[in-house]
């Protein structure tokens, strides 16, 4: 094999600098990410669910709703599985997760691909964080609505503020 010569195919690499990214996001290197984001394919949802979650960490809400609004338009079609056999323990585990705000956690590809509902549900639950942060009372109900019979912990929460709020 000759030095410097690439034996991996693009495919690859985008999986490998997607996982980097994730990495990044993680450890709360949002400016490291936001720069490897920016080169990234513009037709995917993780691209801007991630650039989205940039944006968020920085209170910049309005350009995060620009973000999240591209990656659900980029959700691929059928993003809504058929219900799955769900077994006892599962849902246990489901309803523990539901009190996370595991949707302010980078996506992958991959992610996206095996749970697409999950990524649906949390470009609502991160829009909904932000409508809320932006005070717009009315678009938390708007937003929230369609998901709170799933009873996401922010979802529940937003919407309790919301209503609130709105009674003022």
């Amino acid at each position: 094999m000759l030095l410097g010569s690439n034996t991996t195919s693009p495919g690859v690499n985008h999986v490998l600098r997607t996982d980097f990214i994730v990495q990044l996001i993680s450890q709360s290197k949002y400016a490291e990410a936001y720069q490897l984001l920016k080169a990234e394919p513009t037709d995917k949802p993780t691209t801007h669910y991630n650039l989205a979650l940039c944006f968020y960490w920085t209170g910049n809400y309005r350009e995060a709703l620009i973000y999240l609004d591209k990656a659900q338009m980029f959700l691929p079609a059928g993003t809504i599985r058929s219900k799955q056999l769900i077994d006892e323990f599962y849902k246990n585990l489901r309803d523990k997760q539901n009190q996370l705000n595991d949707h302010q956690t980078a996506i992958t590809d991959q992610y996206l691909h095996a749970f697409p509902e999950m990524v649906a549900d949390g470009i609502i639950r991160l829009k909904t964080d932000c409508w809320l942060q932006l005070k717009e009372f009315a678009i938390v109900v708007e937003t929230a609505t369609p998901i709170a019979y799933k009873q996401y912990r922010n979802i529940t929460e937003a919407l309790t503020t919301a209503k609130e709020k709105l009674k003022k």
